[in-house]
């Protein structure tokens, strides 16, 4: 199978439209700052313990009838727009989360045949499929990659308290609840914002790389999405 691009769930096959190359992927820098100290030599490091987004560059080409060039490109700029999933072929367990794309560099170097590029800005992680799968909690409590945003799945009726490596999570429960550390946001399977139902920090269920420890109280059923990532 040749190298191919799938964007928000579709190939850019079925827009008619090829990747010209694999991608150069950068590696993500760690966002530092370098203080100067007035009467003090040298600088002080601020390690503000996240990373810089990325920009992964993409060229892509296309072959057309004449009188149909402005539709393909017109329908491939409408796939690359907003943001979403972004996968390729030759690793297919992994994806990237793209902010947005942006079109440059367009030229029609002939009547049938195109050329552009797309730049993908990407959060500075590469993340698991196998990490949107829900687990039971003993599944998920050693994290082999980087430190990881989960959700936690909760049902059951009343009030219980999640707890992760020590630190705790109350939650007033009506049948279910979804805690989720990444979007910093609580609601049920219907939609319905449950955000003054809990009581907490978002930060303190993240699941650390390595060992980790999740307790809920007895009787509460509960499935983690770990949302694996690594860098």
């Amino acid at each position: 199978m040749s190298f191919s691009i799938l964007f928000k769930g579709n190939w850019c096959e079925e827009y008619g439209i090829l990747p010209i190359t694999r991608p150069n992927i950068p590696a993500p820098s760690r966002d530092m700052e370098l203080l100067k100290i007035p009467g003090k030599s040298g600088i002080l490091v601020k390690d503000n313990k996240r990373y810089e987004p990325i920009e992964i560059p993409i060229e892509f080409n296309f072959f057309s009838k004449p009188d149909k060039w402005w539709e393909v490109f017109r329908n491939a700029k409408r796939w690359l727009s907003g943001g979403g999933e972004l996968e390729f072929s030759d690793d297919p367990d992994y994806f990237y989360k793209a902010y947005c794309v942006e079109i440059v560099d367009s030229e029609r170097g002939m009547k049938r045949i195109g050329k552009f590029k797309a730049n993908f800005t990407c959060d500075p992680y590469t993340y698991l499929k196998a990490g949107k799968q829900e687990y039971d909690r003993t599944e998920v409590q050693y994290n082999p990659y980087s430190e990881a945003h989960p959700a936690y799945k909760i049902n059951g009726e009343g009030v219980c308290y999640l707890t992760v490596n020590g630190k705790a999570m109350r939650a007033n429960v009506g049948q279910n609840i979804t805690i989720d550390t990444e979007r910093m946001i609580a609601y049920r399977t219907d939609g319905a914002m449950q955000n003054t139902a809990v009581s907490g920090d978002y930060e303190d269920l993240y699941l650390l790389e390595g060992a980790n420890q999740i307790v809920i109280t007895s009787g509460f059923g509960l499935k983690v999405i770990p949302n694996w990532r690594d860098r």
